[in-house]
């Protein structure tokens, strides 16, 4: 076995000739190894792997930045924000992958008053080797600037497939439709829906499986029953009163989002009437406060820190690969069943 003196950070440049000239290969491929290059040959990881075990080597973020002259910096860019309560769960995600594979995370906030702004150069000044992106439509100004930079790019929610951006999200589509059958299975008939913003991939995906829900059914597609909302609470009161006020009102709704959920649920009861005696609810995300309300919603969970987790994965495999195809991932979702939906009540 080899024997080696312990190192500390202070010799890291001593440290890693050392692991290069006892594993025999050069430092740039040690470097390789330690940064999870995929191009690294399996047996010539292996020995370097054996020997910086062996010499007790324990590279850190700065040590690896400073051999790969690299940055070991990720971007987030959000236009919800931190706070949003959908994100928090997402960030614990990130949060597991960035200690494991040793990046730092910055925010970087859109200068939209600043008409010069550019989100590539932006980038390129916090020296970030990526970038999540998080609430960028197809049409945002940046949008093509960031796919055509050679920028790695993983986006949450947004179907891109780009030559150096990928896309990660939950399945919508499959997720809406489980719903719509589980109304049916409780004799509802007129079920309606209120959107996210109409021009996002998240609610554009769940409007169709909410027309493949009605489908299945044999129920007929209605368009006064899809109300417009943007996935917040107001909207979702706003678009449940529009629905209060149709001639045959829905007797079950699917929501975008709980927050719109929580909404409707508020309409309902200002206008009389009971969740769900009256009118069956369901959300999708299953963010805090949907166990909180009563009565309890039924909605979907989506795996937010699985999302988090792999959106910096599969980032750092196109850092790591520039060959590498993105590709597009589909997390599963989970349907939880709480006190908010009930059978339909039988026509007098």
């Amino acid at each position: 076995m080899f024997c080696g003196k312990k190192w500390g950070a202070q010799d890291l440049a001593t440290n890693i000739r050392d692991v290069a000239k006892a594993a025999g290969v050069s430092v740039a491929t040690v470097s390789k190894v330690l940064n999870g290059y995929t191009t690294v040959n399996a047996n010539t990881k292996e020995r370097v792997l054996q020997f910086v075990k062996e010499l007790q080597f324990r590279p850190n973020s700065a040590a690896r930045s400073l051999v790969g002259r690299r940055s070991m910096t990720i971007g987030i860019f959000l236009t919800a924000g931190l706070a949003h309560p959908f994100f928090i769960q997402i960030l614990s995600g990130m949060e597991q992958a960035l200690k494991s594979k040793g990046y730092d995370l910055i925010y970087l906030a859109q200068l939209s008053w600043n008409k010069e702004y550019s989100f590539v150069r932006h980038c390129q000044s916090r020296n970030v080797e990526g970038v999540v992106v998080f609430g960028f439509q197809h049409e945002d100004m940046n949008f093509n600037e960031l796919v055509e930079s050679g920028i790695p790019a993983l986006f949450i929610d947004l179907d891109v497939r780009e030559k150096r951006a990928g896309f990660i999200s939950s399945d919508n589509q499959e997720a809406v439709k489980r719903v719509v059958d589980y109304l049916v299975g409780l004799n509802h008939r007129h079920i309606s829906f209120i959107s996210g913003n109409k021009d996002s991939y998240a609610s554009r995906y769940r409007l169709e499986g909410y027309r493949a829900g009605l489908a299945d059914a044999e129920l007929p597609y209605r368009d006064d029953y899809v109300a417009e909302g943007d996935y917040t609470r107001e909207a979702g009161y706003d678009a449940m009163n529009r629905l209060l006020a149709l001639s045959e009102p829905p007797t079950a709704v699917v929501c975008c989002s709980d927050m719109s959920a929580v909404g409707a649920m508020e309409a309902i009861a200002e206008a009389g009437l009971s969740v769900p005696e009256d009118i069956s609810i369901v959300g999708f995300d299953d963010i805090e406060i949907a166990s909180l309300v009563r009565p309890a919603l039924t909605t979907v969970r989506q795996d937010r820190i699985t999302i988090g987790r792999k959106s910096i994965e599969l980032l750092d495999e196109l850092i790591n690969d520039s060959e590498l195809r993105p590709t597009e991932t589909i997390v599963p979702t989970e349907f939880i069943i709480r006190d908010s939906c009930g059978p339909a009540k039988p026509k007098p």
